[in-house]
């Protein structure tokens, strides 16, 4: 899945905006009943790479991507593992994801 977003700013001002988002999830899972685990985000100049697990009960779901910041776009990549596409779907987690990146870079 490949999401790009427009960030009509600077490169320098985006990439610490995503950085302190990604922080974020990683220590709260984003939503109170999803705990996250194996944890991991490293940059390389302007890509950031995150992975980690997701889990619910006895359910667990690794996710991997980067998130890559030039000039003009924020663009997205991951390959969503299939229990989040049979559940929650591809569009749904392509418009959620969207939406929480252009509200990052509006502010």
């Amino acid at each position: 899945m490949t999401i790009v977003v427009p960030h009509h700013s600077t490169q320098q001002a985006t990439m610490p905006k995503l950085d302190t988002a990604a922080d974020q999830l990683l220590a709260s899972g984003g939503m109170k009943n999803i705990q996250i685990v194996d944890q991991q985000k490293s940059w390389d100049g302007s890509v950031m790479s995150i992975s980690f697990t997701g889990k619910v009960g006895f359910i667990s779901v690794p996710l991997a991507g980067t998130i890559a910041v030039d000039d003009t776009n924020v663009t997205v990549e991951c390959e969503l593992p299939s229990m989040v596409k049979n559940f929650l779907g591809e569009e749904k987690v392509r418009s959620v994801v969207e939406e929480k990146i252009r509200g990052l870079v509006a502010a």
